[in-house]
């Protein structure tokens, strides 16, 4: 629970968490296509890819649709690596787990039953320009994508699908910077929304992705702010962000203005309305100055280890980003928090 006085927002440095958008499911494979994975193992899976194409620098949700084409057993985990250039901003599973690196996707605990079906949903920074690229995918048994002699085979018959192209108008990606000051990417759930503005505006061919991942307890986000009691504990969902160059690099030392709102219903929940006792907690893969007593190293988020997490101070002369500018409420009751953050590659709210 948060100490009396205290209620947490939450905001956090993860790596490249940006919005999962809705996907179309593509159909599996047309019932008696040939299986090209042969005895003695037998063991194989296909797969499907939508879209095939997409625009260049723009943040594209990509649907891999598994097929367990195995007689027997089952598959477990799968892991899902970027072209070359690209940057995976999220993922995730209707039905087993989801972690993620700019550079790869790891789906596991699915248990997904041969002839069984299920889909697996990438988001990523396209790269600007045009051209054509390919997926990495590998699928194992084991339901944690560990030990030898467990591997499922792709399907010959699938490669094809794992290739795509991007491609851009003259000028794409480099015609469209984020302005000063301009609210160029946001995201939102039930309880709570986050806006991310740059302070001196994007350089161009740069792009801003955002997503909000649920903070509820379970959840591989939920952290909380301190080692001793008593501990901060965040309510609100986590807000995610990050910059990224036109080849999916991660640009870090970017300065961020983000803007977190929690919804009336949650701050009327927490039993403390008032705006001045909402703080926030702040987790980098880069240490940072935090308040006293709240700072806590090589905490896990997201299923990746190595996190500095903290309260973050108050902005002052001495004080820069990341740091808390300002605490207020708006007419409908929402408590709103402005702080400055790094564009890195790895943010909550």
């Amino acid at each position: 629970m948060p100490k009396a006085g205290f209620i947490v927002a939450r905001f956090s440095f993860l790596v490249l968490a940006a919005s999962m958008l809705g996907v179309a499911m593509l159909a599996a494979p047309a019932a008696g296509q040939p299986v090209s994975c042969a005895p003695p193992s037998g063991k194989c899976f296909a797969v499907t890819v939508s879209p095939s194409s997409s625009t260049a620098g723009a943040n594209t949700s990509f649907a891999f649709v598994i097929t367990n084409e195995a007689s027997t057993q089952q598959l477990g985990s799968v892991q899902i690596s970027a072209p070359a250039g690209f940057a995976i901003t999220g993922a995730s599973v209707a039905s087993g787990t989801a972690s993620f690196t700019s550079s790869s996707a790891l789906f596991q605990n699915l248990s997904l039953a041969p002839s069984s079906t299920t889909t697996l949903t990438v988001s990523a920074a396209v790269p600007c320009g045009s051209g054509s690229y390919r997926w990495g995918i590998e699928a194992k048994q084991s339901n944690d994508f560990n030990g030898a002699g467990n591997d499922i085979q792709l399907d010959a018959n699938s490669a094809g699908n794992l290739s795509g192209t991007f491609t851009g108008s003259t000028g794409s990606c480099t015609t469209r910077p984020c302005p000063p000051g301009t609210s160029c990417s946001s995201a939102s759930s039930a309880t709570t929304s986050g806006t991310a503005t740059t302070v001196l505006g994007l350089p161009q061919g740069d792009s801003l992705v955002t997503g909000m991942e649920s903070g509820s307890a379970g959840s591989p986000f939920n952290f909380s702010c301190g080692t001793t009691p008593p501990v901060y504990t965040p309510l609100s969902d986590v807000f995610n962000f990050a910059v990224f160059n036109g080849s999916g690099v991660p640009q870090p030392m970017i300065t961020l203005t983000v803007t977190l709102r929690i919804d009336k219903s949650l701050v009327t929940s927490s039993g403390h309305p008032g705006a001045s006792s909402w703080q926030i907690c702040y987790g980098s893969t880069e240490s940072f100055n935090a308040l006293a007593g709240t700072s806590q190293q090589n905490v896990t988020i997201g299923g990746s280890p190595g996190y500095f997490t903290g309260l973050l101070p108050n902005c002052s002369s001495t004080q820069q980003a990341p740091c808390v500018q300002a605490r207020n409420k708006n007419n409908a009751g929402d408590v709103i928090v402005t702080f400055l953050a790094l564009g890195d590659p790895y943010a909550h709210g």
